[in-house]
């Protein structure tokens, strides 16, 4: 849809009229996963903290389980696990026992008429999870409060989530050196020192990376575009002068 705008398919006012269309069709009657994390984006990134403070990802693999929305705030983690109406509730519990190997505050975020469906999973297997329920009138209504708990952290869990790159800054802001052992060892000698860093602070530390892989320059121009789009825009990797085009194309400037 983005590149019909570079391609002048449509004008600004017609881009903006059908994004709003497909937008208020999804808001009434199909209120999928994409609609679910842009609204999450909207209410919490861009409304409750800052892009200057706060990074947010989608699809983050944790153990065997992919975390829809993740939040990272001040090296604070959070994971929110979508449940739309269109979802069940098979995995779940399997999906919060991997999330809580990494991250100290889950949320399940569901519809009002899967509510309690979920608060049962929640509160027979894991009662710390927190739950939000996205409302008819499209808001954040907060109705069991996450309990920040650290107790099942991991260390090769949190470790998996760096690439290769990112571990070798953990490692020489801690002991100012890397391994220096055959490139077949360089992955298993590398974990077991990350495993000898206090859990909580490894998890911060591996925060710290994980925001380092979001630009925010021009990040403030996402406000003013339209609604629909700012998560697919913020998840499209485009740089300043790439924001600054698409704002201006919408003749937002």
């Amino acid at each position: 849809m983005l590149n019909a705008l570079f391609t002048k398919e449509f004008t600004a006012e017609a881009f903006i009229d059908e994004i709003n269309k497909n937008y208020k069709f999804l808001t009434k009657d199909y209120r999928n996963e994409f609609f679910y994390k842009n609204t999450l984006f909207n209410k919490l990134v861009l409304g409750k903290y800052s892009v200057n403070t706060t990074s947010a990802f989608s699809e983050v693999v944790v153990g065997k389980s992919k975390a829809d929305f993740v939040l990272i705030n001040n090296s604070k983690g959070m994971v929110f696990e979508i449940k739309t109406d269109l979802d069940n509730l098979d995995r779940l519990v399997y999906q919060l026992d991997d999330y809580s190997n990494a991250f100290s505050e889950l949320y399940v975020v569901t519809s009002e008429r899967n509510y309690y469906p979920v608060y049962k999973v929640v509160k027979e297997s894991n009662p710390a999870v927190g739950i939000i329920v996205l409302t008819d009138n499209v808001s954040l209504s907060v109705k069991k409060k996450a309990i920040k708990n650290d107790g099942n952290l991991n260390h090769e869990v949190l470790f998996k989530l760096l690439r290769k790159k990112e571990y070798e800054q953990v490692l020489l802001s801690k002991f100012e050196s890397l391994p220096e052992v055959k490139p077949v060892l360089y992955f298993k000698t590398s974990l077991q020192w990350f495993k000898t860093i206090n859990i909580t602070e490894a998890q911060k530390l591996v925060f710290d990376q994980l925001r380092k892989r979001i630009d925010t320059e021009g990040y403030h121009l996402l406000k003013e575009l339209p609604i629909p789009i700012r998560w697919l825009v913020y998840t499209g990797n485009f740089n300043y002068k790439e924001l600054y085009e698409i704002s201006e194309k919408l003749n937002l400037r």
